[in-house]
């Protein structure tokens, strides 16, 4: 954590506003391209092929981060709004410098594990955007399909099962991904939520010890 707060307090000597609404914003208008111009294959220009990166196309190592999600004109809608709300969100608890630290570093994990696997997405650098927002505000409520309210973290936890399931069934490519869209969320987070942890079996261990004293 000294080490971020090192790099944080160094990028002050830089103008840094927010900017991850105009990341938003571009997933949609590259949906948008495709979606009414499919015939120039932009996407797939666009995606992070190893491969292609080699052969002079360096581009595609910043331009997947502004690959939209998959799915119908709704999904993709609702996905978007998703994807703004939480990282807005974060930036406005964080402030901009600390935010863009965040993601950069989830950038650069995405680009290891496509070095590695030879193919990179984005979809799991987003997801650890939500995990941040459950671990920092757990007891927020959405409503989902817009009918159930569900506080944040048990959507963290379905999300972590969404991890767990592709880790286990998906290939390699997909293993790493996962594995190494982690790494931000571990550097931010990993001794807060190793101590709630201890914490957590301490207290489970005085609960079973008094329970067993009481019989």
């Amino acid at each position: 954590m000294k080490l971020l707060n090192q790099l944080e307090r160094r990028l002050y000597k830089f103008r840094i506003q927010p900017f991850f609404s105009y990341i938003v914003f571009a997933m949609a208008g590259i949906y948008l391209i495709d979606l009414f111009f499919p015939q120039f294959f932009l996407i797939s220009r666009m995606a992070l092929i190893t491969s292609e990166v080699y052969a002079g196309q360096i581009w595609r190592l910043v331009s997947f981060l502004i690959i939209p999600p998959g799915g119908s004109i709704l999904q993709t809608a609702l996905t978007l709004y998703f994807y703004y709300f939480v990282g807005t969100a974060l930036e406005n608890r964080w402030g901009p410098r600390r935010f863009l630290l965040y993601y950069v570093i989830g950038v650069i994990a995405a680009i290891i594990s496509a070095l590695l696997t030879g193919i990179g997405t984005n979809l799991y650098l987003n997801l650890s955007l939500f995990f941040a927002f459950a671990i920092l505000f757990p007891d927020f409520q959405l409503l989902l399909f817009f009918v159930i309210p569900l506080k944040v973290k048990w959507l963290a936890v379905l999300n972590a099962v969404y991890y767990l399931y592709g880790f286990v069934y998906g290939d390699w490519a997909i293993r790493i991904a996962i594995l190494f869209s982690l790494a931000n969320l571990l550097l931010f987070f990993g001794g807060d939520l190793y101590n709630k942890a201890r914490m957590g079996i301490s207290q489970w261990k005085r609960r079973q010890a008094f329970k067993n004293r009481s019989r």
